[in-house]
Parts: C-alpha cells; sequence; structure tokens
C-alpha cells in the first residue's frame, strides 16, 4: 500500500506545517516518514499538538483523564501506594509527561489533597509537555508546576513518572518488506505535487536491528512502523528519576502481537473529529497520527536503561485492583438525580471496558525499589473501603449526552462539532483512539 495526499492542491491551501515539510523535500530531498509525522504533530506555528485542541467533544479523540475524574483519582490511590513503598519521602514528585490540558493533574491532586495526610503534603506535582495549552484549575487544589520542555530536564527525581497516551503520539519510521529486505518508507513529492510515499535504504541501522529481534521473518510486502523515540524517552527518564516509579497508560501489542505476519499494514491511523480519517497527508496539522505501541520493546528499552519492567496489564484490570469496582459501588449508594447517577455510571465504566477504553495496556516499571510485581502497587483492601468516587463537572467529555441525545435536545446538537457547513465533520459519539 502507498499512501499519497490530495492532488492538485494549491500553494494557498498549505498549512504552516505542510509548508515546512515541502520546503525541506525541495531543499534535500525526501525525508523519513518520522520526520513528517513530527513536523506535523508538533511545528510550533502548525503542528496538530501545537495549534489545536485535540481533546474533548469537538476535538478530535477524548482520553480516560477526559472521560471522568475517577481515572485521575485512581491514580492518585496508586501515587499514595508508590509513596508508602518509598518509605514515604517528602518531596514525593508525581511528574506527568504530555500533560496537555491539565484533566489528570487536576483529578489526580483534587483527590489525592482531599484528606489531611502526610501524603498530601509531600506530593509535588510537575506538569511536562512540549507546547502551551490550557490548563483546568481547580479552585480547592493548588495548580502543579508547568514546565515546557521537549523530555525530562530534570535530575534526581524521587518519585513516579506518569504519562497517558504520550508514546503512541511519537513519530515512527515506516517500512516494507521488499524481496526479503527490510526498507524505509520515505516521503517525497510526486510529480503532481502530492505528497507520497517511496522505498529506499533506511535512514538507519536502529530500523533493522529493532526489526531482527523479532524471531520471525516478515512477508514480502509487509508494511508497518517502528518506534526509535521511545528508546530515547527510556533513557532521558530513567536518567532523572533517582528512585522510583514510571507507569505508562497507552494503547498496544506486544511485540508478538504488533508484529503478527497477518498484520500487514502496520497499525498507523489519523483521527479528525473523532473518525478514522484516512491518509496521513490530507489535513496535515489539522488531524491526529498515531501508531500502536509496541510494549515488549518498550519494556526491553527500558530495562536496558535501569528501568526494572514489573509486569503488563490492561487498563480495566490496573483500574479495578486500585479500587474502581468499589467506587463504582460507592457512586451507587450516594443520593443524586438518576441523570448524574447514569452519566458518571457510564463515563466510569467506560475506563474499565475492555473493549474501550479498559482495553488499553499500562507498563509499571521501578527503579531503586525492592518491589517485584506490579501486584504489591496495588493497595490493600482495607485501604479501598468506602471509596468516595469525584463527580464529572463541565471540563469533561458529555460521553452520556452523546450516547443518549435525547436526554438533552438542542438544536446545535445535530451539529456539535462547529461550521455546519463543513462537511468534513462527523456526528458520531465520541469512541477514543486505538
Amino acid at each position: 500500500m502507498i499512501l499519497h495526499g490530495s492532488g492538485d492542491v494549491s500553494s494557498d491551501d498549505w498549512e504552516p506545517a505542510e509548508t515546512e515539510i515541502r520546503n525541506r523535500i525541495r531543499e534535500r530531498g525526501r525525508i523519513s516518514f518520522a520526520e513528517f509525522m513530527d513536523l506535523a504533530l508538533y511545528h510550533l506555528e502548525g503542528g496538530y499538538y501545537s495549534v489545536g485542541q485535540p481533546v474533548g467533544a469537538a476535538g478530535d479523540f477524548y482520553t480516560s483523564p477526559a472521560a471522568h475524574p475517577a481515572f485521575g483519582a485512581l491514580l492518585a490511590v496508586q501515587m499514595e501506594r508508590c509513596w508508602e513503598l518509598m518509605s514515604r519521602p517528602s518531596p514525593f514528585y508525581v511528574v506527568e509527561m504530555g500533560s496537555g490540558d491539565g484533566l489528570l493533574a487536576r483529578a489526580l491532586l483534587n483527590y489525592a489533597t482531599r484528606p489531611s495526610s502526610d501524603f498530601a503534603f509531600a506530593l509535588d506535582y510537575i506538569a511536562l509537555d512540549r507546547r502551551h495549552s490550557a490548563v483546568a484549575d481547580s479552585a480547592n487544589t493548588p495548580p502543579p508546576q508547568r514546565v515546557l520542555a521537549d523530555g525530562a530536564p530534570l535530575a534526581g527525581v524521587h518519585g513516579c513518572f506518569i504519562s497517558n497516551e504520550l508514546i503512541d503520539a511519537f513519530p515512527v519510521h515506516r517500512f516494507r518488506i521488499v524481496d526479503g529486505v527490510v526498507r524505509e518508507l520515505y516521503v517525497v513529492v510526486a510529480a503532481s505535487g502530492e505528497l507520497m510515499e517511496e522505498a529506499g535504504e533506511p535512514s538507519t541501522p536502529r530500523l533493522a536491528e529493532r526489526l531482527a529481534k523479532l524471531g520471525h521473518a516478515l512477508p514480502d510486502g509487509y508494511t508497518g512502523e517502528v518506534n526509535l523515540t521511545m528508546s530515547d524517552w527510556a533513557r532521558d527518564v530513567s536518567a532523572a528519576l533517582d528512585r522510583g516509579f514510571v507507569v505508562t497508560i497507552d494503547y498496544g501489542y506486544s511485540t508478538r502481537e504488533l508484529y503478527a505476519p497477518t498484520r500487514t499494514q502496520g497499525t498507523l491511523q489519523t483521527y479528525f473529529r473523532h473518525t478514522e480519517s484516512g491518509s496521513p497527508f490530507t489535513r496535515i496539522g489539522r488531524q491526529d497520527i498515531t501508531a500502536h505501541v509496541d510494549f515488549t520493546a518498550l519494556a526491553r528499552d527500558g530495562a536496558a536503561v535501569g528501568l526494572r519492567p514489573l509486569g503488563v496489564a490492561s487498563q480495566a484490570e490496573y483500574l479495578h485492583g486500585l479500587g474502581a469496582g468499589r467506587m463504582i459501588d460507592e457512586l451507587r449508594r450516594i443520593p443524586m438525580p438518576a441523570y448524574d447517577r447514569d452519566a458518571n455510571l457510564m463515563a466510569m465504566r467506560g475506563l474499565v471496558d475492555p473493549t474501550r477504553l479498559g482495553g488499553f495496556k499500562v507498563l509499571v516499571q521501578s527503579k531503586g525499589v525492592e518491589v517485584s510485581d506490579v501486584a504489591e502497587l496495588m493497595p490493600s483492601p482495607t485501604r479501598l473501603d468506602g471509596m468516595e468516587p469525584p463527580m464529572l463537572d463541565s471540563v469533561y467529555t458529555p460521553l452520556y449526552e452523546g450516547k443518549y441525545p435525547q436526554r438533552e435536545f438542542k438544536l446545535e446538537s445535530l451539529w456539535p462539532f462547529g461550521d455546519p457547513d463543513d462537511k468534513e465533520g462527523s456526528g458520531r459519539a465520541p469512541q477514543g483512539r486505538g
């Protein structure tokens, strides 16, 4: 499969990211797909994550932090348990990488600081991101420290690094097997003016080295992606973390599943207004581009730089271990209007539904802590007794209204994504990525 963009496009229609991509190709020749993807997503003046608001009902996808504050609350329970296993250091740093709109920070801090506790006093939250964005503030919680940076420019951290749907947005190299040989797919400008892919010698030996670790040959014509950036990310995180844990939540597979011989077209996906949108060479800078994470390789890369893998679980299993079921049971006991209860229950169940967000994977790694298995990070049953659930408010994605629009009918809800004359949009209820 060769990916093409739309033809007969005037330069007047190019977004800043596409202009930069075409300029680089004109000046230097073909570029790797990883370079193309980096510019499309992170170009300072026109990258998708630099200038857009991708998450939520008005964006292109929704995430667990945007679905319900219970996600952040349960991670607060996890952070407290990590703090206990580390003999309660103060300060205890929670470093969120790819913090975006701040919804995870908001929910985690709200829940962690509810009771007057030693953990609340020790907790110091740092929100890292490579772009400016609006932060969902809370009047009841001190805001996290915001650091604008690419990578992890920290040192001596005692605590935990967390991320949600970060690795899937790292630029990937594309490849194809031709006559039994690994060929890299580059981005070029065709004679027609379209952006398209062209096979050539790999830009780095790391591409073939990663594929050589699969343990099986891929058939001719097999096309896929390799995320080399996550190796550098693991190195940076390990260098910054002196002692503690790394919790990585994303969607993906083991190496065996991701590169199964039958998965011949890879996992590259694009999203525009909650709908898969086809070629990455259209709407450059206005649509999401993503690829599934190789969790086996991510764990191996971490182990090579001192991050010990404790295990991989589904998000459903992980959150249930932290008390999601107890929280849902408690929600049913709280007196409230039926609509509010149903809206909260639907969103909370979505976090642990294996066919939805609950199907995401969670990799937990440690450094300098005597813990051998992720099960040791789960709180005791007594800690989970009477877990009061947080409630939805206006900053969260209205999934219940999207599923049952008759509950609150308004004329503008027939076209919830902006200009009704823009026929590229979709009125489908958001279902997340992956």
